[in-house]
């Protein structure tokens, strides 16, 4: 009987079991959020590619429109177009671009990029009308980095194709297209 009474008393956790079931809960969100911050500059960088590589499609499509040339340049997290080339333009801007922070353009050449357009000395991308042809320059590109991570985008024209392809690296060597 008087073991009958002592389980009637209990009611409730002990404290070890609520310590225990804290730390695991604790242990558990860690491993969420972090993978969670992983997920989502993922998708920044991945829509940073597409982003860059649906403006510049843009303005090469201006460019055919306006038959005169246009100048893309950068300026810190931003990019922007201006009429005329590279080494002649005006100051009026036609449109622009901004990266939302921790993204940047990156002054490297990377994957099958051979000239980042605006790395160095380059002034910017020149863009010329080509009746039928899209205006962006026959090769190049514009590269994109999440902050001081790996993860990289870039919005790449090469010879053979007449239009401009984002991709993405997670890793900074490894190149995707999307």
């Amino acid at each position: 009987m008087h073991m009958l009474h002592s389980r009637e008393m209990k009611k409730g956790f002990t404290i070890v079991e609520l310590l225990v079931v804290v730390t695991i809960m604790g242990i558990l969100s860690t491993i969420g959020v972090a993978g969670l911050r992983g997920a989502v500059q993922n998708n920044r960088i991945k829509d940073a590619a597409i982003n860059v590589t649906a403006y510049l499609e843009r303005v090469a499509n201006e460019t055919n429109r306006i038959s005169d040339k246009v100048c893309v340049k950068v300026k810190g997290p931003r990019i922007y177009a201006v009429k005329g080339d590279c080494n002649h333009a005006t100051t009026k801007e036609l449109s622009s671009y901004t990266l939302e922070a921790p993204l940047e353009f990156e002054g490297s050449a990377l994957g099958e990029c051979k000239k980042n357009w605006f790395a160095g000395d380059n002034k910017g991308a020149d863009f010329e009308p080509k009746f039928g042809l899209s205006a962006a320059p026959v090769q190049g590109c514009a590269v994109i980095k999440y902050g001081a991570s790996n993860k990289k985008a870039m919005a790449l024209k090469i010879k053979e194709k007449n239009n401009i392809i984002p991709q993405i690296s997670y890793d900074g060597t490894n190149w995707v297209g999307l």
